[in-house]
């Protein structure tokens, strides 16, 4: 991979603490304001901002180290059913001429931290919704809910479970105990740790199953009618040991620059070169400053740097067009 590649890499990729805390910030503020979604996010979505704070203190409370391999990042995966945070280290990687990534090859390790959801039980569930506890147990049954588990008080649904609907059927089936094993509950491929069935966009009944193993290793990849699904579903969902979920992810893999909806110096570098120019500032600190906004992992001093100089607002101001 070439300089230029390695460039637009640093700056995009998470390596600190300090940039998983601000990329977990940035997340929750959209999840709180976002007046975008559906009606009835109201019940769920302050269940998954409880999770991430959660997780945010956890990440606060580890000593993590910043990771000096130049290819190497942290990523945040949300879901559900849980927040992980990975470490991946990438052997090949291409950016489009937007600076966007286009395609990659890498090795994902196991989280270093993870955070699961609260569960709940089928009549807190009902009473959110304002429905019928055997309504619910009968979606779960129906594996209309399928983010739920058997408990010997009885179904406990997790608590950012949404009202269900048709795009629920796509989704990862996981066991949730130390060096788990899929198959001894449903006929599944041996050393199943995760099994995914993904709905096939030509909608032919379809499903893409995959099995992964501890690793996170596939293991084994076909595809199944729905039927089938239907089978291995049934018999999954009744372990204690295993918990279902859905897709809906997000994965947050690129650093955040704080009061920026996109970060400034992956795309406007000779933008910051010239505001630095102007400023009336003796030369060896404009020198400095133009050092750290062209280096590949100085924006946070660079930043640090302009409110020292009392230059943040001015910077900020600039950069959104605020200023001639």
């Amino acid at each position: 991979m070439d300089a230029h590649t390695l460039q637009l890499f640093q700056r995009k990729a998470i390596k600190s603490k300090k940039e998983i805390i601000d990329a977990l910030d940035e997340y929750s503020a959209h999840l709180v304001h976002d007046k975008e979604h559906s009606s009835d996010a109201i019940f769920y979505r302050p269940a998954l901002i409880e999770m991430i704070d959660r997780f945010k203190k956890a990440v606060q409370d580890r000593d993590l180290i910043y990771l000096e391999n130049p290819f190497a990042s942290y990523e945040i995966v949300i879901t559900n059913i849980d927040v992980r945070l990975n470490s991946v280290e990438y052997t090949d990687i291409v950016f489009n001429e937007s600076g966007e990534v286009e395609s990659t090859e890498s090795s994902v390790y196991p989280p270093t931290i993870c955070i699961d959801a609260n569960f709940i039980t089928a009549e807190e569930y009902a009473q959110r919704f304002s429905i019928d506890v055997e309504t619910v147990v009968g979606w779960i049954e129906d594996r209309k809910i399928k983010c739920a588990k058997k408990e010997p008080s009885g179904w406990r649904v997790v608590e950012t479970q949404n009202f269900p609907d048709q795009d629920s059927r796509s989704g990862s089936y996981v066991f949730i105990g130390a060096n788990g094993d899929l198959s001894q509950f449903a006929p599944l491929h041996k050393g199943t740790q995760v099994f995914t069935a993904l709905q096939l966009e030509n909608d032919n009944g379809l499903y893409d199953a995959m099995s992964f193993d501890l690793n996170d290793r596939l293991i084994e990849h076909k595809q199944i009618e729905s039927e089938e699904l239907q089978s291995l579903e049934n018999a999954l969902i009744r372990s204690r040991e295993v918990v279902f979920g859905n897709t809906f992810v997000e994965v947050i893999d690129e650093k955040v620059i704080p009061g920026y909806e996109n970060n400034p110096f992956l795309v406007a570098e000779e933008k910051i070169l010239t505001f630095v120019n102007q400023l009336g500032l003796p030369q060896e600190t404009k020198s400095m400053l133009k050092t750290m906004a062209q280096s590949n992992c100085g924006e946070a001093l660079f930043i640090a740097a302009l409110e020292k100089l009392s230059l943040e607002e001015e910077f900020s101001a600039y950069m959104h067009g605020n200023t001639p």
